[in-house]
């Protein structure tokens, strides 16, 4: 018998005195067999979805095809302090309708240390030896794993992704089996069906044992899948010693989705890289992160100047430029690398916030029609694009930041098209 939640086990008596079997089961199952804090419970029950709304009137339908509902019992716990963060505490509850016995339902959950179900009114079920895999750190299937990886290809990375959860090791007969069948999931995703298969692999690398997923990727033959086959395939010495070096580094770094993406793409060489970025078809900021990360993270180490360091802010923008220097700062804990440059950076960063020193043009004391009222140009495009180019004086010296001297620049700038082209220039007399 597992430890529950006095939330989850009063919804789950509820419903047994409904006279509908109900069980806890899965993941949060698992969970509590290990010892774990679980916050989000599942619970199986017999009860039809028109009963579960007329039992728990408040809860949140989900799925009406799944006949499930949702129950929070989520609550704020008062900081001792006003300067704390605020803490949420208790629980998620999801409740499902399941049809035939409890045993054919585990069955669905695929993996043996997921297909366990308890109720303390009843007995805990464990029909495929879960508690056992558990206790020896083995991920294997229910059924067969070649009939599981033929049928659903996917569950073979859900295999990676669970180990890496929980520092588990993969049966032989699953490591066999991926071995046999990872190409079939390579041609779905070669198809362009990559939405499940990145949503793993972005569970994978924020997992606490990732390093240990990656390795079990690539010994697989899945980093293919993830990569695209000419780039698993053909990687240089260099960017494989890069890449064994993120896998047995990684989990040092904080676990941060974009952040741990960009160590693995930014392992490859740019080509390649970025053709890797594109395959698995990201949302247009994740993708943004991750090809800066490729091109242009070497480029943050060589803003050695308050006025390099504000064109760039200028450029790019605060977004993308945090993004480059926390993958900096997690780059120099998996390589080891020195933390000069990124302190110089930090150091050029506070003196821009504590002097609020101007970076954007919304920074500067004229905007474009002040441009356009002092005759410089008639055209509202002309004078935005003049307004960005007298940005570079104050970038120089935050001292220029005054409407005659911008407005004096940028009727220059309008009349001299070199002039505007080598405003960063610093001429030596």
């Amino acid at each position: 018998m597992i430890k529950f939640d006095k939330d989850v086990l009063r919804t789950l008596k509820t419903l047994e005195k409904e006279g509908f079997e109900t069980y806890a089961a899965g993941e949060c199952v698992r969970g509590q067999i290990m010892g774990e804090k679980v916050y989000d419970w599942d619970l199986l029950t017999k009860a039809p979805l028109a009963d579960l709304q007329r039992i728990f009137p408040d809860c949140q339908l989900l799925d009406e095809g799944k006949q499930s509902i949702r129950l929070d019992f989520t609550y704020e716990v008062p900081a001792k302090d006003e300067d704390e963060p605020v803490v949420i505490d208790g629980c998620i509850v999801d409740v499902r309708n399941f049809e035939g016995t409890i045993e054919e339902t585990l069955k669905e959950m695929v993996f043996t240390v997921n297909a366990i179900a308890d109720n303390p009114e009843r007995t805990l079920v464990d029909p495929y030896g879960g508690r056992d895999d558990i206790r020896a750190r083995l991920i294997r299937t229910v059924e067969s794993c070649e009939e599981v990886f033929e049928k659903e290809p996917i569950h073979m990375l859900e295999a990676v992704r669970i180990a890496a959860e929980l520092d588990f090791d993969l049966h032989k007969s699953i490591f066999e089996a991926i071995g046999n069948h990872w190409r079939v999931l390579l041609a779905q995703t070669d198809s362009g069906d990559v939405a499940s298969v990145r949503e793993e692999f972005e569970n994978l690398l924020i997992s606490d044992h990732a390093g240990k997923g990656l390795k079990m990727l690539t010994g697989t033959g899945l980093m293919a899948v993830i990569l695209g086959e000419d780039v698993a395939g053909r990687m240089s010495m260099s960017d494989t010693n890069a890449f064994k070096t993120v896998c047995d580094n990684i989990d040092k770094t904080r676990p941060v989705r974009t952040r741990r993406l960009g160590l693995v793409y930014t392992a490859i060489t740019k080509k390649r890289a970025l053709a890797a970025i594109e395959r698995l078809q990201f949302d247009k900021k994740t993708e943004e992160h991750l090809k800066d990360g490729v091109e242009r993270i070497i480029d943050i180490n060589f803003l050695n100047t308050d006025m390099e360091f504000k064109k760039f802010l200028f450029k790019y923008g605060n977004e993308r430029y945090n993004y480059l220097n926390n993958l900096s700062k997690a780059m120099r804990i998996v390589y080891d690398q020195p933390s000069l440059k990124i302190e110089s950076r930090n150091y050029m960063m506070k003196k821009i916030i504590s002097g609020n020193e101007p970076v954007f043009v919304e920074d500067l004391v004229i905007d474009a029609n002040d441009i356009m009222e002092a005759g410089i140009t008639d055209s509202a495009e002309k004078a935005a694009e003049l307004l960005e180019q007298v940005a570079a004086l104050v970038h120089k010296n935050p001292a220029n930041n005054h409407r005659d001297v911008l407005l004096k620049y940028a009727k220059k700038y309008s009349k001299n098209k070199l002039a505007a082209k080598t405003r960063y220039v610093k001429w030596v007399k």
